[in-house]
């Protein structure tokens, strides 16, 4: 198995730039399984916000569109949950929601935090206490 970075991911869901989204397009139509790591889909998530100015329903579906893709693989299952909380709680930024879904995912709560935001709105999603 091969890995894609984020400029990949980017042109591909975004088409942007036709030619580069036509290569990525091409690892797939040739079979390629490309692994896709959590960073380069936060950085993905991050660029679409704030370089493309997109908002965050066609983030996920952006995202979602990656995930559905059987040529890149990705925990589909984390990701879904995670983004049902990234859209359901618009004040938290992306890292923040992955953080207390990875810790949940990975059975390392609690996770100490000075973000009282942050405490608040995910409390219910995972164990977080305020330092």
């Amino acid at each position: 198995m091969s890995s894609v970075d984020t400029n990949c991911l980017l042109r591909w869901v975004i088409g942007d730039v036709p030619e580069q989204a036509d290569a990525v397009q091409r690892l797939i139509d040739d079979k390629h399984r490309l692994a896709v790591s959590d960073v380069c889909l936060v950085e993905a998530v991050f660029a679409m916000e704030h370089l493309y100015q997109l908002g965050r329903p066609q983030v996920v579906l952006a995202i979602n569109a990656i995930a559905n893709e059987s040529a890149f693989q990705l925990e589909s299952s984390f990701w879904s949950a995670m983004l049902d909380d990234y859209l359901s709680h618009p004040k938290l930024s992306i890292v923040d929601v992955y953080v207390v879904h990875k810790a949940r995912h990975d059975q390392t709560a609690p996770v100490y935090t000075l973000d009282r935001k942050l405490a608040n709105q995910m409390s219910d999603t995972c164990d977080l206490k305020i330092t």
